[in-house]
């Protein structure tokens, strides 16, 4: 739906004339639709193989949560009436529901669906509904096998087709408390959610991440990330950074951060912090949607759990250039880490932990070394794409294939030079002066009215006819909010390597764009945009074209090294050329 704007087309009728509804279908499923590790997982295969045009994608979820959105935004969504842990809701009832969607005049009637994608054993009710109905079943569990019954796992084998584990450690577990058939079972990790995650502007982000702590410049910074539990290791955390600070040197200034929701029954770390007066020290943070800055900000990752099986926090940790310290058999992570991304010590060994952090503090050779073998790694390793592909092999050996034939992956691609633009002819119309200088001869556009914009279909097919790439974007809205979300998502996914912004400015914050690494362009020819949100972006364009001689003035005065970089347009001249 994203290579037409569809203005003044209903939805339902623009999904009609698109012809999705004839395209192989996939069903992916989730228990929860939280902002946590295993849900992430799952949504971006969803968006991978949404996003590729050559898939009609549903999802079934067992309970919603803060991202359902986005499974709404790339899949057709049904979520469960009632959730799994609701005693008044038997598995018969729930594969109930699950076999109705599936009724002879169903969404599926013409059209069946020729896999499934399960993530997590809390999805077993909806993994056996689907396995009822015919559809082979992939199954993805992250869990360890010893805090379930033994039953489920060994159901879970029954059901499913392959069972991927993400580490040995995993599946060892699955083998040694439960009876499932481990000849369906494939180990395989999950890659780097995020494409060229640890690709910001790391001296930035590090500046950021201490100023907005009040911390020293030069504080040694020590992460961890995710849901503070006993699980987690919040407790090991806490006392292991006690260790630390009674030991490092006064002269090293160390700080100990937790982001993400404590688990409200679990207190202990709250109040060991207290009554050891480490609140300027040991700090627990909010989550937040800005944490890739947090990791180029950091110097070490602590993981700290019990078991944790393999956690994607590792693979940012490591993409961002963090060595990570953890725990001998506490989950896959050191099948990851190996001997040159970091250290392992034995599980409860706080001494042997605090030791290793201070070798970090008082040797930055040590980290630096450890630096660049991690993002190596992770760049030859761990991107997303081969994981997708490799899931996609197991489809095709374990399903059906569809009656078109398997359609081929293609990699995600980061633009050379991506335009985001307006969809009016008035913007195309600066376009064609040649107001955007560029090396490439053709430019991946993205055009963010969607549906709002009656000119979005010429103004396409005008850039297509002078080459270029297009896409139409649809925000949620047709307000200034709408738009600024989707240009934010822009920025980052895929990365491109330069942006220009002609006449969309407005629709980022200085927040946004400062610890991005890529050359940032812009072109304003509106005089609406304030010259105070001018001056606090400077700093973070390579250049900047206006059409107002004014602000050209003032901003120089303002700012005298700007001149090297801001540029007057005659859009009168231009025109008249």
């Amino acid at each position: 739906l994203d290579q037409s704007s569809h203005y003044e087309n209903a939805p339902f009728d623009a999904y009609l004339e698109s012809g999705l509804q004839y395209k192989p279908r996939l069903i992916f499923v989730s228990h929860d639709a939280s902002r946590t590790g295993a849900p992430a997982i799952i949504l971006r295969l969803l968006e991978m193989f949404s996003q590729s045009g050559d898939f009609e994608c549903f999802s079934i979820l067992d309970t919603g949560g803060e991202r359902l959105n986005e499974f709404e935004a790339l899949s057709h969504t049904h979520v469960m009436s009632k959730p799994r842990y609701n005693a008044g809701f038997s598995d018969e009832e729930a594969l109930s529901e699950i076999s109705r969607l599936f009724n002879e005049e169903g969404v599926f009637k013409n059209n069946r669906p020729v896999c499934a994608l399960v993530n997590s054993a809390e999805s077993l009710r909806i993994a056996q509904g689907l396995q009822r109905q015919g559809i082979p079943v992939i199954s993805l569990i992250h869990e360890v096998a010893a805090y379930y019954p033994p039953e489920k796992f060994t159901q879970f084998g029954e059901v499913s087709e392959k069972v991927v584990f993400p580490s040995q450690f995993v599946k060892k577990a699955a083998s040694l408390f439960s009876d499932m058939d481990m000849s369906k079972a494939w180990v395989r990790g999950q890659g780097l959610l995020t494409d060229e995650f640890g690709t910001l502007d790391r001296t930035r982000c590090r500046r950021l991440l201490r100023e907005s702590l009040g911390i020293e410049e030069d504080a040694f910074v020590v992460l961890n990330v995710g849901t503070m539990d006993v699980r987690k290791g919040g407790d090991l955390f806490v006392d292991t950074a006690k260790i630390c600070l009674e030991q490092v040197p006064k002269d090293k200034p160390l700080y100990f951060l937790w982001y993400g929701q404590p688990d409200p029954s679990f207190g202990y770390p709250k109040e060991a912090i207290k009554i050891n007066g480490l609140e300027a020290k040991v700090r627990f943070m909010p989550s937040t949607s800005e944490i890739e800055q947090v990791f180029l900000g950091g110097d070490l990752f602590l993981l700290t759990a019990r078991a944790d099986p393999f956690p994607c926090v590792i693979h940012e940790a490591l993409a961002c250039g963090l060595p990570v310290v953890a725990f001998e058999n506490g989950g896959g992570a050191p099948e990851l880490i190996g001997d040159d991304c970091g250290q392992i010590v034995d599980m409860y060994d706080l001494a042997a932990m605090a030791r290793t952090i201070l070798s970090y503090v008082e040797n930055p050779e040590l980290g630096q070394t450890q630096s660049f073998n991690a993002i190596e790694k992770i760049k030859k390793d761990w991107d997303y794409f081969s994981y997708q592909k490799d899931l996609y092999e197991l489809m095709q050996e374990n399903a059906q294939a569809p009656e078109s034939g398997w359609p081929e992956l293609a990699p995600p691609v980061s633009p050379d030079h991506l335009v985001v633009m307006n969809a009016s002819l008035e913007d195309l119309e600066l376009f064609e002066q040649g107001v955007i200088t560029s090396d490439q001869a053709s430019l991946d556009v993205a055009l963010i009215g969607g549906r709002f914009e009656n000119e979005a279909e010429a103004v396409a097919a005008q850039l297509r006819q002078m080459g270029h790439r297009v896409r139409h974007h649809q925000p949620d809205e047709n307000n200034i909010a709408s738009r600024a979300t989707l240009v934010s998502q822009l920025l980052v996914k895929p990365r491109p390597k330069t942006v220009t912004l002609l006449n969309t400015l407005r629709f980022v914050s200085p927040k946004q764009i400062r610890p991005l690494a890529y050359p940032l362009q812009a072109v304003e020819t509106d005089t609406k945009i304030g010259l105070d949100m001018l001056y606090q972006a400077l700093p973070y364009l390579k250049d900047l074209t206006l059409s107002d001689e004014g602000t050209v003035e003032a901003l120089t005065r303002m700012n005298p090294v700007a001149k090297d970089f801001i540029s007057f347009w005659d859009p009168k001249a231009a025109f008249a050329h």
